[in-house]
């Protein structure tokens, strides 16, 4: 699976109405940590354990702020889970380990 970006609220509001986990990425390309943690939610978007569980999008600041500010996004890197519209797990500027345990957990929730 892949990242799939979002550009405007109403994308993002449709993407996490989804009955199933969506994990949203916030980031902006002049940001040093984005620029690092970005390949590691590219590589975990296409693990086995996460194709048919989990849906992967990312938000780019500089393009979208409104929905960044619909989400209350604040230090970026920031990556939130979704399930039925309800965020329900958030990590700020994580680890590679703290990603991938954000994402499973996402998973597993029903």
């Amino acid at each position: 699976m892949a990242v799939t970006p979002i550009s405007c609220l109403e994308e993002f509001e449709n993407a996490i109405a989804q009955d199933r986990a969506v994990v949203v990425e916030f980031c902006a390309t002049w940001a040093g940590l984005c620029r690092v943690i970005r390949p590691v939610f590219e590589r975990f978007s296409g693990l086995p354990e996460f194709a048919a569980g989990v849906d992967f999008h990312s938000v780019d600041l500089d393009e979208a702020f409104d929905v960044a500010q619909k989400a209350g996004v604040g230090p970026v890197p920031v990556f939130m889970a979704f399930r039925n519209g309800v965020k329900n797990a958030e990590a700020v500027a994580p680890g590679p380990d703290a990603l991938y345990e954000l994402i499973d957990k996402a998973r597993t929730k029903s």
